[in-house]
């Protein structure tokens, strides 16, 4: 006669036997970042991956590839587009190169605030840039990690006014834009890779480079840089992107849930954003770091605005395509 132990372990080995296999993902989508896990591009991607894996019933499982695994921006950007990699996250200035258009949200003093830059990514605003990303790139914009305005920060010497920046390098990503943006200032940008960045940084190839405060805390830039200034010239904006030819591989159902998805991850993000920021920012100060505002951003504005957009209107598609963008968002 079986013992009440031996009884129990057979129950559970008839059980094991009998109860139906958890059925494995029919697609597996790929999700690849060049920032770490803790930073805004793993809020956005942690919170698309929740969304898309509970709405599918766990058809679809999303996995997540932070702090470049799986190659540098412009490289996942060439595999969305080809279809070898499902979804990335990357800053906008590395997709300019292949949708010139998109440059458009890298024009300095595009936005003045937070409530603009919502505006300008969100409703017909994103409309119209989506529109240029799935004609021209290959890719879908699914929704936008809010990332905050590009901070300056150097190990030089604190940036308070016009004078103070004059002669300083700054690593900056391969953007025409922002390098036109850094030489109206009398500033000498360097164009840099983000994963050689901190490198740069500690071995003095550069003196300073440009983030909000939570990826700034994420890379542990305040090893290496002592100053922080506050300059509202670009606010960094990354879109997660994902491939059509991909799209095109699912269902009608997936396609609506992965894109609903990248809208609910995007307000999300934002919500992230701005409590997370608030708090690094309080962390940074309290572990020594310097943070300043201008005494004339005035004149900053003014010199980026009359020597870059003049410039670079043709670059971005043109002043008609620019002026309607601006028109979309409310803003003339």
């Amino acid at each position: 006669m079986l013992s009440k132990k031996s009884l129990v372990l057979c129950m559970c080995a008839l059980f094991a036997l009998t109860a139906p296999a958890m059925a494995a993902p029919s697609k597996i989508l790929r999700v690849g970042m060049g920032d770490p896990i803790d930073s805004e591009m793993g809020a956005i991607a942690k919170r698309f991956k929740t969304i898309v894996e509970q709405r599918t019933d766990g058809d679809i499982e999303v996995q997540i590839f932070p702090s470049g695994q799986l190659g540098g921006e412009t490289e996942m950007i060439q595999n969305v587009r080809s279809g070898s990699l499902d979804v990335a996250v990357v800053g906008i200035a590395n997709t300019v190169p292949f949708v010139k258009k998109l440059g458009i949200l890298t024009l300095p003093y595009l936005f003045e605030n937070i409530y603009e830059v919502v505006r300008g990514t969100t409703g017909e605003g994103f409309e119209i840039l989506n529109k240029y990303a799935m004609e021209e790139g290959g890719f879908q914009v699914l929704g936008y990690t809010y990332t905050d305005y590009r901070w300056l920060s150097n190990d030089i010497r604190p940036i308070k006014n016009i004078n103070d920046v004059k002669g300083l390098k700054f690593r900056v990503p391969q953007s025409a834009v922002l390098l036109e943006t850094y030489k109206s200032w009398g500033a000498n940008p360097v164009p840099i890779s983000w994963p050689e960045t901190f490198t740069a940084l500690q071995q003095g190839v550069v003196d300073g480079q440009c983030y909000g405060y939570i990826t700034f805390q994420a890379f542990k830039f305040n090893e290496v840089q002592k100053y922080i200034t506050e300059v509202h010239y670009t606010y960094q904006l990354q879109p997660m992107i994902v491939s059509m030819r991909v799209m095109k591989g699912l269902t009608p159902e997936q396609r609506d849930i992965v894109t609903k998805a990248g809208k609910d991850a995007q307000e999300f993000c934002l919500a992230f954003q701005l409590t997370e920021s608030t708090r690094v920012k309080k962390e940074l100060i309290a572990s020594g770091t310097q943070i300043d505002t201008l005494e004339d951003e005035a004149v900053w504005k003014k010199l980026a605005q009359e020597h870059v957009w003049p410039k670079m209107l043709e670059f971005v598609g043109g002043k008609d395509r620019v002026d309607a963008y601006l028109e979309a968002i409310g803003k003339k």
